[in-house]
């Protein structure tokens, strides 16, 4: 085998130079000539109404240089599949889940994007709230998206061979239950973007993403801009695992922020927004019959 010239050999990494000197350049290393800075605002409750929301006093805030809502953003359902679109930007009606966006301010710095924040004021009447799979589906459960009675979203049935025969070959059959816990991939670059509108309505936008052309397309989807004006650019990306490969709310808001403010503007997620945005893997409840011989044959 060493006589092969890429079979048992050692391939060196494109990205390995870059990456061990510390040349690699990420997204939050990135910084554009007049660059803001963009927040979101999260629901703190699981399941609730939204009454009112009352941006005055962020948008008076020295240095906030746009506030937006569903108001702005308009309500274009988005989500990972078309089948089954059941997201907007920002929420409307009523959050959904702890975390769920509801506004975002750009400001100057952080500092003043994260206090601005603070001073966007929501009325909620809070809602019954489901928290596991089981709650969600059983009779008479809070309904969560109106369009999904019973909060089912879809069903995918299928069948291959002949169980009902094979169990008939089996010395014994049992059925366990088998459950998973949730996942985050917990790379160690947190989701983030750099969202840059030009004057010609062009948007280029720097984004850690393993996704380029998912990105693309949803949000020139959900901000209604030709897909044609859209370029996505990835820099080095600090981890994804499967957690960078959809269009987020991060990406979406700097566009529409940067749109509207005519400057760059960066979105960075914390760590908790990792975790609260994170898709990386849900839970799962198997329920398996399993069909064996005496001789340990699976059947």
């Amino acid at each position: 085998m060493k006589d092969y010239s890429v079979i048992n050999q050692r391939a060196p990494r494109l990205d390995a130079p870059d990456k061990a000197t510390g040349r690699a350049r990420y997204v939050d290393d990135l910084t554009l000539p007049g660059m803001l800075y963009g927040a979101i605002l999260h629901s703190p409750l699981p399941h609730a109404k939204i009454l009112n929301i009352d941006t005055s006093k962020a948008a008076r805030l020295p240095g906030v240089k746009a506030v937006v809502t569903a108001k702005e953003a308009g309500l274009v359902k988005y989500g990972v599949s078309p089948a089954r679109y059941d997201e907007t930007l920002f929420c409307y009606d009523k959050v959904r889940y702890v975390g769920d966006e509801v506004a975002a301010v750009a400001a100057v710095d952080m500092e003043t994007a994260q206090e601005a924040l603070s001073l966007i004021e929501v009325d909620y009447e809070e809602l019954p709230a489901v928290f596991t799979i089981e709650e969600a589906m059983a009779e008479g459960a809070p309904v969560i998206h109106e369009d999904f009675p019973r909060n089912i979203c879809a069903e995918v049935h299928q069948e291959f061979g002949h169980v009902e025969a094979a169990f008939k070959e089996c010395d014994l059959i049992r059925t366990d239950k088998f459950i998973n816990k949730r996942q985050e991939s917990a790379a160690l670059e947190p989701h983030g973007c750099i969202a840059d509108y030009d004057y010609l309505g062009n948007l280029t936008l720097y984004t850690s993403t393993q996704t380029p052309h998912y990105v693309m397309r949803t949000v020139a989807m959900v901000l209604g801009i030709p897909v044609g004006k859209v370029r996505v650019v990835k820099p080095y990306v600090g981890g994804g695992f499967g957690s960078k490969a959809e269009g987020t709310p991060a990406e979406m808001s700097a566009a529409l922020l940067s749109k509207l403010t005519g400057k760059p503007v960066k979105v960075i997620y914390s760590r908790e927004e990792v975790f609260m945005h994170g898709r990386s893997r849900h839970q799962f409840i198997h329920e398996m019959t399993l069909g064996v011989k005496k001789d340990g044959t699976l059947v």
